[in-house]
């Protein structure tokens, strides 16, 4: 590639069929208006409540079971006549379609939202990777009055004890049962540190009151009053966990709003000097050669606050297959009609050579009249673009020094004349 060789700008017209390379981010967690504010999952046999809300069958009716009122705005409900069917959300998730999480591995089925978790346990690409170190699980807080499961880490051994909360409820009764049986049996005094420890433990009230009971008199109560204090204590702190997930969408919706209004004003105010790094190269250039259809656009750039708005293309050239295409495309804006058509300026690129500068190819064009490419868009992209069909030679870009850390450098500058 020479750097000094004089090259002509024409207009170009984006090839019909194209497909742009930006990355897009599938992701299988639901919409929040498909999402149980307790299990934080996709609903399954969705209900509505009198108040608004949206939940899990089963999920609302263990949660009432317990408390009795709404977990968002602690309304009082009933499960007999504050609960009901959503069939309408219900037919919304079911006509959804995710990718299999396996779709890296060749796996092209797509299924509901519902029905993902049992095509995963039955999927042929769901191979585990064999480990040659031994697997060290974490046993149930619970274990010793009964639970057998065990967890690869804390935040599964969490999850379990936020979402079985009744089968520990059964372990607990069942030692309770087994314990007042002994003691019955035995009819064994207590000793001094037993009846200390009794008197410490009062279970309170769940509406968070202190427990104005007698002090407790045989192990059997004491049983009892840690059982009642756990339950309290798993209720609040999944409580606490609901208020915690719903802040943290919150405040991550937030950040992404943030950085996105940061990335508009940047792109608005760069008075028509913008630097597209493009990044990820490699894999985006062996798209480009696989498919010649494909290609890069970058996001749309102000000449000014209120002035016109470019985007650029860059693609495997249709008249040579060995070089890169660059042009400029116009995009609609809301001030369109203040503006003066067709668009007159200078219009300047540069390949940034990352490590030999004075290797940075630079070629200036004017734009022409008399070309569609410049007069008032009447779509989102104007469909002709204008600059170089054959820019420079795709061997050279990627020998010479002009990518670097897998990251292109093209810098354009327009300017009104």
């Amino acid at each position: 590639m020479d750097p000094n060789k004089t090259k002509s700008a024409s207009e170009g017209i984006a090839p019909m069929g194209l497909t742009t390379l930006n990355e897009t981010i599938l992701s299988n967690q639901p919409e929040s208006r498909y999402e149980c504010p307790v299990c934080l999952n996709w609903l399954r046999d969705p209900v509505i409540t009198t108040c608004g809300h949206k939940f899990c069958k089963s999920c609302i009716t263990s949660w009432l079971r317990n408390s009795g009122h709404c977990p968002i705005d602690n309304i009082n409900l009933s499960m007999k006549v504050d609960i009901f069917p959503d069939n309408y959300t219900k037919r919304e998730i079911q006509e959804q379609r995710m990718s299999c999480p396996f779709a890296a591995k060749g796996c092209n089925i797509k299924v509901t939202p519902l029905d993902l978790d049992a095509h995963i346990a039955s999927c042929e690409y769901n191979q585990p990777e064999v480990s040659s170190q031994s697997e060290i699980r974490v046993p149930c807080s619970f274990q010793a009055v009964g639970c057998k499961e065990t967890f690869e880490s804390q935040e599964e051994m969490n999850n379990h004890l936020h979402k079985d909360i009744q089968n520990h409820m059964s372990f607990l009764m069942n030692a309770y049962s087994e314990i007042k049986i002994n003691n019955d049996i035995s009819n064994a005094s207590i000793d001094a540190k037993e009846q200390e420890a009794m008197n410490l433990w009062e279970a309170p009230d769940k509406d968070g009151a202190q427990s104005t009971s007698a002090p407790l008199t045989n192990t059997s109560a004491l049983i009892r009053a840690l059982y009642e204090r756990v339950v309290v204590l798993e209720q609040r702190n999944r409580e606490q966990d609901i208020v915690i997930a719903n802040i943290s969408k919150q405040l991550s919706a937030f950040a992404v709003a943030k950085m996105k209004q940061n990335s508009d004003m940047m792109l608005r105010y760069c008075m028509g000097s913008y630097i597209w790094r493009i990044d990820n190269f490699k894999a985006r250039l062996d798209a480009m050669l696989k498919d010649h259809f494909k290609m890069l656009y970058s996001p749309g750039f102000y000449t000014s606050p209120n002035g016109y708005r470019f985007c650029v293309r860059l693609n495997i050239s249709p008249q040579n297959p060995l070089c890169f295409a660059l042009h400029v495309h116009l995009m609609k804006t809301e001030n369109d009609d203040c503006l003066e058509w067709p668009f007159n300026g200078r219009i300047s690129f540069a390949m940034i050579n990352q490590y030999d500068p004075e290797m940075t190819q630079r070629d200036t064009m004017m734009s022409n009249s008399s070309l569609v490419a410049f007069k008032k868009p009447t779509a989102e992209i104007c469909v002709r673009g204008f600059g170089y069909t054959e820019y420079a030679v795709v061997s050279d870009v990627v020998r010479n020094g002009f990518v670097k850390n897998d990251i292109l450098i093209i810098k354009v500058n327009i300017k009104c004349v």
